[in-house]
């Protein structure tokens, strides 16, 4: 019998390993807990960067790489490639026979570790349950999750709150907060020209923008346009701005050929297919406005006080702070709104004032030691009703 609990973790694209990064390295550091990890996806694509060199700089040990994603951008992949990863993961973890199988979000990785782990009896710890998104299909994966999981790291109260009403034991419940505010507090502290050198971009002036957008899986077709619509819109704003890549998800494809061929040839915009981790925390932390539809805008930004552009309807009704403004997919609504964010007096108010939902920048720590303190009994996979139906 192995003297310290095997967490397996599995991650498969950039912005989930920014979340998940704080908890590997607490369980890899506790003397309790050993980690091994599962990596697919994105991470293994050249078209999104290959970031399985961020893990691999990280130091984390790879027990096994899923080549799941396939060369398609339609929905209908999206799903096959969830379905080459099933049976990756599945294989994988017979080999590992893990005590804990760690998954987080609402992506295809969480699902389908999710369905495995409880197919297989095996404990999944699932982080950022109990959020509300509504109009994405990542809702309802986030929800069926939550029903497959059987320990649960929540954002936020209210979170944590919603997966109780959803009949999950409170025993299994833990207000963590975002492991992703972890890493402000840690990494070191570049000043503004050695980001600038770093980037290869000038960000020593304010203000400087901060552009993320994403499609949306109920607007695939809509995804090109919208994206055409907020680069005529930092176009005209003038400011620098610097540009991130979206994830891999359907319809991904056309918001990269227009971030090609509109965005790159700007004399005030530099385009990246990824950016390394030490770089983007820095320049979260120097921005002046993040705009498009990332959930960082919600659930980290409030935490640096750093205003956001909410393009469109990915976002919609999920919990947020006062420094969110919601604007439609209209160029003069997303510029009214940036320059709000910079001059506007009440809204930088509001701004100083707001405080935020998602904890304290130690999330890590404490998922950790939940995983090493939690008794690995039959009654953890063995759910039961927190309510009679």
């Amino acid at each position: 019998m192995r003297k310290r609990k095997l967490v397996v973790a599995l991650t498969g694209i950039r912005s989930e390993y920014d979340i998940f990064f704080s908890p590997l390295k607490a369980i890899h550091e506790h003397p309790d807990l050993e980690l091994r990890l599962i990596v697919a996806g994105a991470h293994l694509a050249s078209r999104y960067g290959m970031t399985v060199r961020q893990i691999e700089e990280d130091g984390f040990s790879i027990a096994e790489r899923i080549e799941s994603l396939l060369d398609s951008d339609t929905s209908s992949g999206r799903i096959k490639s969830a379905t080459v990863e099933l049976m990756g993961v599945v294989s994988a973890l017979d080999r590992l026979n893990p005590d804990y199988l760690l998954v987080c979000g609402d992506r295809e990785e969480a699902i389908v570790g999710a369905l495995a782990g409880a197919y297989m009896n095996i404990a999944v710890a699932h982080i950022g349950g109990g959020d509300v998104v509504v109009g994405n299909v990542d809702d309802s994966v986030r929800h069926a999750v939550t029903k497959l999981s059987h320990l649960h790291f929540a954002f936020s109260k209210n979170s944590a709150d919603r997966i109780c009403s959803m009949g999950e034991e409170s025993w299994r419940v833990h207000l963590v907060g975002n492991p992703a505010l972890d890493r402000f507090g840690v990494l070191p502290k570049l000043s503004r020209k050695e980001l600038s050198d770093r980037l290869h971009f000038d960000v020593t002036k304010a203000p400087v923008l901060l552009v993320i957008q994403h499609n949306i899986s109920s607007e695939i077709e809509s995804s090109g346009v919208q994206m055409q619509t907020t680069i005529e819109a930092i176009k005209e704003l003038g400011y620098p701005t610097l540009l991130s890549y979206p994830n891999s998800d359907a319809g991904s494809r056309d918001i990269i050929k227009v971030i090609d061929e509109r965005a790159r040839h700007l004399p005030n915009v530099k385009v990246y297919q990824s950016l390394p981790r030490l770089e983007f925390v820095n320049l979260l932390q120097i921005a002046d406005v993040l705009i498009g539809n990332s959930s960082l805008g919600l659930l980290e930004a409030p935490f640096l006080k750093l205003p956001a552009v909410n393009v469109g309807n990915r976002q919609k009704k999920r919990e947020h702070a006062d420094n969110v403004l919601f604007v439609s997919h209209d160029k003069e609504a997303i510029k009214e709104s940036v320059n709000m964010a910079l001059h506007d007096s009440k809204f930088l108010q509001r701004l100083n004032a707001c405080s935020c939902p998602f904890g304290d920048g130690k999330a890590g720590q404490k998922i950790a030691s939940v995983l090493a303190k939690t008794e690995l009994a039959p009654v953890l996979v063995n759910k039961d009703w927190a309510f009679k139906v």
